[in-house]
């Protein structure tokens, strides 16, 4: 090799060199720049599709990671090493029972005083324990309390919005789920700003008292709407969102059911939700079983569930 030529070559590698040791530096930056959220799920339960939490935690990280640059999301089961909330900036549980508030809430509580979001969903808000619906209350503005609460088989019909980003996109739409309603709001709802409100067949109103059946102060509620998802701003700092459907996994080919929940989970995570919400495609019966992960029961429609599902985005 000629003196010219491995000059040449010299400085070739001294350029390289160079844009490597500049570049992953930026790309570092840009991953520490990202808002984390970390979800957090327990076993599923209720049957093919009923309360599955982490298939639909694993779709919504999937589509945010997708969709929204400014988010990174994974997702973890609860008995999996949870080092990773100490780097989260937004928390999303989902179990039965609200068994995740009361076995982390220790380690919840240090979080929630850095301002950390938190996100509760469908039987997450019901925790039973007084401490743990404190807690909820403080960090998510609401919670789920019994006889006084109640939840429900309806179809929600929401006809309209409040000016908040996470309505952003969000067109009228109407959804069969379980829908907690009546829930034990902060003072006065300080705080707190109802995304999803819609008023239930009177018929839910009126089932005999009970735990979560119904009760004299539901009951004097005919024909007022409820609050079943909202955003709550702590006094303190950070951000929270309860969210009362979720029964089936089905319900998620809803768009703007779907899209509030992705909103919602930017918008605690300290993120800007887009001008128009969270894009993502409506999935499929096969995308939504496939999340799933278990075989299709015998006895399970699928011709009809495809119907339903078409039918939910007329």
């Amino acid at each position: 090799m000629t003196r010219n030529a491995f000059s040449l070559l010299f400085a070739l590698a001294v350029v390289a060199l160079t844009v490597t040791a500049t570049a992953s530096p930026c790309h570092a930056a840009a991953d520490e720049a990202k808002k984390k959220i970390v979800f957090v799920h327990g076993k599923a339960s209720h049957g093919y599709g009923g309360h599955a939490y982490g298939p639909a935690f694993r779709m919504l990280a999937r589509m945010l990671n997708d969709k929204v640059p400014a988010v990174t999301a994974v997702v973890v089961q609860d008995d999996a090493d949870l080092a990773v909330l100490d780097t989260a900036d937004a928390v999303v549980l989902g179990s039965d029972g609200g068994r995740l508030v009361k076995s982390l809430g220790d380690r919840l509580e240090p979080l929630m005083e850095k301002g950390v979001g938190l996100a509760c969903i469908h039987y997450t808000v019901d925790p039973t324990d007084p401490k743990a619906i404190e807690r909820l209350i403080a960090w998510i503005g609401g919670a789920y309390e019994r006889h006084w609460s109640v939840n429900p088989h309806w179809e929600a019909d929401f006809t309209k919005f409040p000016d908040h980003p996470v309505a952003r996109g969000l067109k009228p739409f109407k959804a069969q789920d379980e829908w907690y309603y009546h829930m034990r709001f902060a003072k006065d709802m300080k705080g707190v700003t109802p995304i999803l409100s819609a008023v239930p067949p009177e018929s839910t109103r009126q089932r005999p008292d009970g735990a979560h059946s119904g009760n004299p102060h539901v009951r004097a509620r005919t024909g007022m709407a409820e609050t079943v998802g909202w955003v709550y701003q702590r006094p303190g700092g950070g951000r929270g969102f309860g969210f009362t459907g979720m029964h089936t996994h089905w319900t998620w080919a809803q768009d703007s059911y779907r899209t509030s929940v992705l909103n919602a989970l930017v918008w605690i995570a300290g993120a800007e939700v887009p001008a128009d919400g969270v894009p993502s495609k409506t999935p499929t019966l096969e995308e939504l079983e496939a999340d799933l992960g278990m075989p299709r029961p015998k006895n399970f429609n699928a011709d009809a569930m495809r119907e339903t599902i078409k039918a939910m985005n007329p």
